[in-house]
């Protein structure tokens, strides 16, 4: 019987987690090129070997460990994760650890909130899909537009430069509840399995149920809980209104943790729009948030339409559904719709008592009467 010993397997793959060392960099426009071939986006399939492909992906979308508030490295070496956090920490985006009370060595996950936080007079809360990392919205729009627009960077200036009452903000982060302990940070499935190995082809490290785990984090459930009990209900004002975004699996956890008290939460709550709705008719329990998601809610889903026009889906649904004016992905769904999504909220907090008036389409042909 033949075998191999560990020091003959092939080593694990490294890159290097700055731009310049991969061959990139931030031009002009805020696009990151390629050096050699300023016209050549990020070359993702530069090996058909799968843990080739990961690992630089990894060190692309890395963010090392730091502190958003000792950051030093140049913008032109910065890579992704590391440079949106920057540049949201620039838009007075605070990070803010969960559970409340645990200090950095402690498990936590960071999210991000508004440093106007506790004076605001509205609050948009974003609870986005539980494989992306905090801050991104969609890597793919990222390597092919700007950092900014692939990100909540645009979002988060879009909303500054717009509203008069300056509505603040709170980022969830249903992605990243996995704790590494050597690099004391919470990060993604995606990223524990670009973790380096001993080998090329060594198994991912095993996920301990207790030493890898955030408490009160366990999943997006939990941490949409505590996301609400511990920082919504707590560090905005009482008088404070809100707004919710919710994304795929973020906004069907946010809708089945608001009906489990939504007494609670009805006096407060202004509006929810949703991305690539998950949520059924069949889906909504509680009566009273029931007339609200029917009034108040709206969908926004996956279509080649045109952006805001209307579609059929409200029975289905429960509540006016729009095209997102995306086709494919519901990670382009944020970025391509939240221009909309922020028109809606204004309506809404211009006009108490508004009530959203049930679309009608013809059963010919699904068009708005």
């Amino acid at each position: 019987m033949f075998r191999r010993v560990e020091s003959s397997l092939p080593k694990d793959f490294h890159f290097p987690a700055d731009l310049e060392g991969l061959g990139y960099n931030i031009d002009e426009t805020g696009r990151i090129r390629s050096i050699e071939k300023p016209d050549q986006e990020f070359h993702y399939f530069i090996s058909k070997n799968e843990r080739c492909v990961e690992m630089q992906r990894e060190a692309m979308n890395s963010i090392a460990t730091f502190s958003l508030l000792s950051l030093s490295l140049p913008i032109r070496a910065a890579c992704i994760r590391r440079e949106v956090l920057a540049r949201l920490a620039a838009s007075s985006m605070d990070t803010v650890r969960l559970p409340i009370g645990t200090t950095p060595k402690d498990n936590h996950v960071p999210i991000l909130a508004s440093s106007h936080l506790a004076t605001a007079k509205r609050v948009i809360v974003y609870v986005g899909e539980s494989c992306q990392d905090l801050g991104i919205f969609a890597y793919r729009l990222i390597g092919a537009n700007t950092i900014a627009s692939g990100s909540a960077v645009e979002f988060v200036n879009h909303l500054k430069a717009v509203s008069r009452d300056s509505p603040a903000i709170i980022m969830a982060n249903p992605g990243q509840l996995i704790w590494y302990r050597r690099g004391q940070r919470a990060m993604t499935q995606q990223t524990w399995h670009a973790i380096p190995r001993d080998t090329a082809v060594s198994e991912p490290m095993m996920i301990d149920s207790v030493k890898n785990i955030i408490p009160q984090n366990e999943d997006i459930q939990k941490h949409v809980a505590c996301l609400f009990e511990q920082v919504v209900d707590n560090l905005p004002s009482e008088n404070a209104k809100i707004d919710i975004i919710g994304i795929g699996d973020g906004a069907l956890e946010v809708v089945e943790y608001l009906q489990q008290d939504w007494k609670k939460w009805e006096d407060r709550v202004d509006a929810i729009v949703v991305g690539a709705s998950h949520i059924w008719n069949t889906d909504i329990k509680d009566e009273g948030f029931g007339k609200f998601w029917n009034r108040r809610g709206r969908a926004y889903l996956i279509s080649p339409e045109p952006l805001d026009a209307p579609l059929t889906g409200r029975d289905e649904f429960g509540c006016n559904c729009f095209s997102s004016g995306e086709p494919s992905y519901v990670e382009l769904i944020m970025p391509r719709a939240y221009r909309s999504m922020l028109d809606y909220f204004k309506v809404i907090a211009d006009n108490p008592g508004y009530e959203a008036e049930p679309q009608n389409f013809s059963e010919e042909n699904g068009v708005l009467e």
